[in-house]
């Protein structure tokens, strides 16, 4: 059995930055559909991110890369996703060049675990390998 390891730590106000600046065409090119309705809660009738969590999706997927040893090289943001389940916990769904890559390790599971600290977001990305 492989174990594979990523981590990485994101500032939260260059999220927000990036957020600010770029807008919908930032979000889009980041966060799938999926996560980007995940960090978003109703404000009346006014959708409001919550840059922290969109924060911690993003130190998740480089620490996904990481761990799969590819860097960005042929992958897209939106082709790894974490995702929400029904207790709160994150979930690694890789889609196109990122399932490929994981896939070449063998069937795996992948554990995340994100976390959220005023100006800063951490994420640990293990996948244990079948291979």
């Amino acid at each position: 059995m492989d174990v594979l390891l990523g981590t990485d730590i994101v500032y939260v106000p260059r999220i927000k930055a990036a957020v600010d600046r770029f807008g919908e065409r930032f979000l889009q090119r980041v966060f799938t559909p999926t996560e980007r309705r995940d960090c978003c809660q109703s404000d009346s009738s006014k959708r409001k991110l919550r840059i922290s969590q969109l924060a911690g999706r993003w130190a998740a997927k480089e620490a996904i890369a990481k761990a799969l040893g590819t860097g960005w090289s042929g992958i897209s943001y939106t082709d790894i996703e974490i995702q929400r389940q029904a207790n709160g916990a994150p979930k690694v769904c890789l889609y196109r060049a990122a399932a490929t890559y994981a896939a070449m390790w063998g069937e795996g599971q992948w554990r995340i675990s994100l976390s959220h600290d005023g100006d800063y977001a951490i994420a640990v990305a293990v996948l244990f390998s079948s291979s």
